[in-house]
C-alpha cells in the first residue's frame, strides 16, 4: 500500500479513503464524513474540528484489499445460519440476527482467527438467547488495507464451517407438575405455573398441561406420567430438590433417566435434568421463586434449540455460574452463566 499524506487544506476535491470519526465524550461516537465523500471547502473546518491536519491518500497494490471490503469479506466468511452482514461504517462489519434463537460461537476457531495478524472479531458468548435485529459479532481489520493472503488464512481456519450461527428455537408444548401439599390444598397460591408460562412464552412456546400434587413420591410419579401421556415435548417439575425432599425420587419412579442432579451454579444448584425417551424432564428448585433468574434460565433456551445436555456441559457452568445479584436484573445481557459456555 502506498500512502501519501495531504494537508486538509489541499484535500478539496479528493475522495475520502476511509470514514472520519468524531467523538464527543459522554455523548456520541460516529462518522462525520464517509468513505468516498468528495472533500469540500466546508469539510475542511469539520476535519480540523476532529483533529485532522492531514488526510491519507491510498493506493492499493494488486494483492491488497481496502479495510471496508476486507471487513465485509471476513464477516461473511464467519457468518452462518440466521446471520446477515451489515456495514454500519467506520470499517466495521456487523453480524446481525435475522431470526431469534440460540447463539452458537466456535470459540476455539474464533481464537485462531484473532491470532492471525491484523484480523479482529468480537462476539457475544455462545449459548445465549438472541433476538431478531441484535448485533452478535463485529469484524474488522487493523489497518487501512490488508493483504489478501491473510483472509485466505482465515478461510482455511473456517474451512466451510462458519464460526457464528443461530439455532432456531423449537415451538414446544410443555407440561408442569407443581408439587407441595400447601399448594395442592389451596393454603398457598401457586406462583410457579405463571412463572414457567411466562418463561416459555418468551421463546414462543406454551404451557399446556398443569398438575398440582402433594409432595409424595407416588403422586409426583403419577402426575409426570399423566403429563407425558398427553404428548408434551417438555416436562417441568417444581418443588424441593434437596436431599430431604422427594421430588427427584418421584421423577425417577416415573421412569425419568437422570442425567444430573445438582449443578455448580447459584441460584439453581439443586436443579435436576433427565429424560423419558427423548423428552426432557427438568426438576426446578423452589428457590427460583425468590430469585430473578437461575440455572433453569441458562438451560431452557438450549433445550428449546434441541440440545441434549450432558454432565460435562453442565460442569462447565461452574466458571461464571455465580449470579452477580445486580439490583436490577438485565439477564441475559450479563455475565451470569456466560463464561462457562
Amino acid at each position: 500500500m502506498q500512502v501519501e499524506e495531504v494537508p486538509v487544506e489541499e484535500a478539496v476535491g479528493l475522495p475520502l479513503a476511509y470514514d472520519i470519526t468524531e467523538i464527543v465524550p459522554g455523548e456520541r461516537k460516529g462518522a462525520v464524513l464517509r468513505r468516498g465523500h468528495l472533500i469540500t471547502e466546508t469539510d475542511v473546518e469539520t476535519l480540523r474540528r476532529v483533529g485532522k491536519s492531514y488526510l491519507r491518500v491510498l493506493k492499493l497494490e494488486e494483492d491488497e484489499l481496502h479495510e471496508d471490503e476486507a471487513a465485509a469479506l471476513l464477516a461473511r466468511l464467519i457468518a452462518g445460519a440466521g446471520i446477515e452482514v451489515v456495514m454500519p461504517g467506520e470499517a466495521w462489519a456487523d453480524l446481525r440476527v435475522y431470526k431469534a434463537g440460540l447463539l452458537k460461537v466456535d470459540s476455539e476457531r474464533l481464537l485462531e482467527i484473532n491470532l492471525l495478524t491484523e484480523l479482529l472479531v468480537a462476539t457475544f458468548p455462545s449459548n445465549v438467547p438472541v433476538k431478531k435485529g441484535q448485533v452478535v459479532a463485529r469484524a474488522k481489520v487493523r489497518d487501512l488495507s490488508i493483504r489478501r493472503e491473510v483472509l485466505d488464512e482465515a478461510a482455511t481456519v473456517v474451512a466451510g464451517r462458519p464460526l457464528v450461527r443461530v439455532e432456531p428455537f423449537r415451538v414446544v408444548r410443555a407440561g408442569a407438575v407443581i408439587t407441595g401439599r400447601e399448594v395442592c390444598e389451596g393454603r398457598v397460591k401457586d406462583a410457579f405455573a405463571p412463572l414457567i408460562r411466562k418463561r416459555l412464552e418468551d421463546y414462543g412456546s406454551k404451557l399446556d398441561e398443569v398438575r398440582i400434587v402433594p409432595d409424595t413420591v407416588e403422586d409426583i410419579a403419577s402426575a409426570i406420567a399423566e403429563v407425558l401421556q398427553s404428548g408434551v415435548d417438555l416436562v417441568l417439575v417444581t418443588g424441593g430438590m434437596s436431599p430431604d425432599d422427594c421430588t427427584v425420587a418421584g421423577m425417577v419412579k416415573s421412569g425419568v433417566e437422570l442425567v444430573f442432579h445438582g449443578v455448580p451454579v447459584s441460584p439453581g444448584a439443586m436443579t435436576a435434568v433427565g429424560y423419558v425417551g427423548q423428552t426432557p424432564v427438568i426438576g426446578v428448585p423452589g428457590g427460583l421463586l425468590a430469585k430473578p433468574r437461575g440455572f433453569f434460565d441458562l438451560i431452557l433456551p438450549r433445550l428449546l434449540a434441541g440440545e441434549k445436555l450432558g454432565k460435562e456441559e453442565v460442569a462447565r457452568y461452574g466458571y461464571g455460574g455465580l449470579c452477580w445479584g445486580c439490583k436490577t436484573c438485565v439477564f441475559p445481557a450479563c455475565a451470569f452463566g456466560a463464561a462457562g459456555t
